[in-house]
Formats: C-alpha cells, structure tokens, sequence
C-alpha cells in the first residue's frame, strides 16, 4: 500500500521516560494526517526498553510504519560534547545527525515527544524550504518572558522573535549536509557552552539567516497568548505546563482524548494523580534557575555575542 503514495520521513527522538507522550503524540499525528501519504516514522534512541517499544508500535496504522533506530554507537563517541542539564538528555542532540545517518533523504520532519498533533502534517512537510536550513515557528516563550527574550539577543544576538523553537522543524537535510551542519555544531560546541536551551541555541546560531519561519499555530506553547490568533495545528507541552504533572493547563484536554487511545493512559493518569508537591516544588525551583541562568549568560562577558563582537571589532 505504501509503495503507491509518496512518503514522509518523520522523526522522533526519546528514551524510557518519554516513551508514553511518543505513543500519544503519534496518535494524534497519524489520526489528523492526510490519508494521502504513508508516514515512516523512525523513533531514535539508544537503549529502549523492548516492552515500550512493542506499546509504541501499537499505534502503527494502514498508511504508518514505525521503525526504531538505535545511535547509542554514534552518540558514545561524541559523548564529551554534549552539556546536559536538568531534564534534558542527549537524545535531544540527535537532530544535528538525522540528515547525515539517514543520506536517502533531502527533507526530513522531526517532532519533539510532548505534543499533539492537531493539523495536518503533510502539510507541514510540503512547506518550500529550497533555499533555507529549516523551517520552523519562533519561540513562543522568549515572546512572552522578557528574561529569556533578552537572553537570546544578549547572549546569542538574536532578535527574539527570529529565535526558533526546535522541537518542530522542518529540515533540509540536503543542505544540513552540504554545509556540513553537523561539524558545525560540534566545532561550535567546543568553543561555547549555551547552558538555557542547549541544542536549540546551538540550532539558531548555526541557521541564523537561513531559516524559513513558520506561523505560531505549529508550534503553540500553553503559556497564555494574547497576540495569539493562528489555527492551532500542534500543541507543544514545554517546561512545567503538562497536563501529565498538573491540571489547569491550557489545551490539556486535547492531550488527555489521544492519552485515552493509547496503551499508556492508565501510566499516565497515574503520574498526574501522583505528582507531589516536593516535585511541584521542584519544578519551580527548576524554572526560576533557568531565568537565573538566562540573567547570568545575558550579563557574561564573555558569552558567545560579546566574544563575537570583540573578535569582529579586531
């Protein structure tokens, strides 16, 4: 059946922890996707467990396939570069490699794990992106928090409304490898750490100018948006607004009606009703460290604007 319809190479990337939103947010991909398209949905990871997996393939449908894709080998001899913090692991790094592993593809679409899916993705996949990096919507948070706003100007020198959110891009692979993006992160890696976002600065500093935007709708966070007024086609869970911690979120009732479609409901419900205020403390403690950490990298001498700035004064 596939061999009729024009294929669209999606990627995902997660470990054990994350394995229950994959499941939900391929449920509600597959289900508001053109029936046009097959969708080979690759999930990166090192070592997941084989249970996780045989849940995950459960949403596999007439026009899907799901295939695990295991870089723990490529990953281990880069080990050193990665700079991990809090919730982030180094699965969050696969994206600069996807265009270079997988060669058989000129564009490819990689999804973070904590969203759901609403839109049409064929649609996002068929974006024209010839001429640029990628393709993908600004920040929502650096938008609506001046602290991390002023962040990515000072630190990064980036308007913040030209900073992108990674976690829904659009990539031309085709270009990632002929400009070698991926030798351009790890160069870049060794001479600056970017502690707040991680890969997603490391992202916007490598395709700066070379980046096509897209509207909010892809890419809306639950944080409160006045300005807001796209279709909302992907809701993207970020920080502590997720509806598997917390009740109140905004769109949350879009998570919970594909959770319930999946092998993982119960484990989910689960983590909501069981979420202790030590956690949800926790979080809050975690969050006032990242705008801490944005005020810190904003006012650092040498972080990479200044060092750029002094190096192009020269």
């Amino acid at each position: 059946m596939c061999s009729t319809k024009r294929e669209i190479p999606i990627f995902f990337a997660t470990d054990d922890n994350y394995a229950p939103f994959l499941a939900v947010a391929i449920n509600s991909m597959l289900d508001n996707a053109s029936k046009e398209y097959f969708y080979k949905i690759f999930v990166l990871t090192t070592d997941l467990d084989e249970k996780l997996k045989n849940q995950i393939l459960i949403e596999k449908t007439e026009n899907s396939s799901i295939e695990f894709v295991s870089l723990k080998d490529e990953l281990d001899k880069m080990s050193e570069i990665f700079h991990l913090r809090d919730y982030y692991s180094k699965e969050t790094y696969y994206r600069f490699f996807i265009a270079k592993l997988f060669p058989q593809y000129d564009k490819i679409l990689y999804l973070d794990c904590d969203i759901i899916v609403l839109g049409d993705v064929s649609k996002l996949y068929n974006t024209d992106i010839s001429d640029k990096y990628v393709a993908a919507a600004p920040e929502e948070v650096m938008a609506v928090v001046n602290t991390f706003g002023e962040y990515v100007e000072k630190t990064l020198d980036i308007q913040r409304d030209k900073y992108f959110n990674a976690g829904i891009l659009l990539i031309n692979a085709k270009k990632f490898r002929e400009n070698n993006i991926e030798q351009q992160f790890v160069d870049l890696s060794k001479e600056y750490v970017f502690a707040l976002t991680q890969d997603q600065d490391y992202l916007n500093v490598i395709c700066k100018n070379n980046i096509k935007y897209l509207d909010l709708g892809w890419n809306k966070t639950s944080f409160e948006n006045p300005a807001f007024t796209d279709e909302l086609k992907i809701i993207h869970y970020k920080i502590h607004h997720k509806p598997w911690h917390y009740t109140g979120i905004k769109y949350e009732e879009h998570f919970w009606k594909y959770a319930e479609k999946t092998k993982f409901s119960d484990i989910l419900k689960q983590m909501l009703s069981s979420y202790s205020d030590e956690e949800k403390k926790r979080d809050e403690i975690m969050y006032q460290k990242m705008l801490d950490l944005a005020i810190k990298d904003s006012n650092d001498p040498n972080n990479y604007k200044n060092s750029m700035d002094r190096l192009n004064s020269k």
